[in-house]
């Protein structure tokens, strides 16, 4: 009967140990935590630094299609033929002072003939006085 008492006595000792520890350890973690609500200064203050903040940096983009030129349909002098119509297409700019032309067909307003331009490498269109 005494030991049986003793028992139940380290038994209820032990219980109670642990039920401290266990709020103890509830109560470390409850004072961690910011006890009450932000502020309204607080949350705007919270909200300016982020929006503040630099972006990161990125590295430009290549740019695409400087080395495309559209030239539109124009009419132009052709040496022995008198003036053409030049039909609209891309030129590739190959330099500062040639691009590559393609093959165009052109069309003598008048007669109403047509032409193939062989295609090739030829000064830029502010510079040519042909197609």
């Amino acid at each position: 009967m005494y030991t049986e008492r003793v028992m139940s006595q380290t038994l209820r000792d032990l219980v109670r140990r642990l039920a401290r520890g266990a709020a103890g350890c509830l109560l470390g973690g409850a004072m961690m935590v910011p006890l009450g609500p932000t502020t309204t200064s607080q949350a705007v203050n919270q909200i300016n630094a982020t929006s503040m903040r630099p972006l990161p940096s990125v590295a430009p983009a290549p740019r695409v299609g400087e080395t495309m030129i559209w030239v539109p349909t124009r009419l132009v002098p052709l040496p022995g033929q008198g003036t053409v119509v030049a039909p609209g297409h891309w030129e590739r700019r190959l330099d500062a002072h040639e691009v590559y032309v393609p093959p165009l067909v052109i069309r003598h307003p008048e007669t109403g003939a047509t032409t193939v331009l062989p295609g090739g490498i030829r000064p830029p269109t502010e510079e040519r006085v042909g197609p």
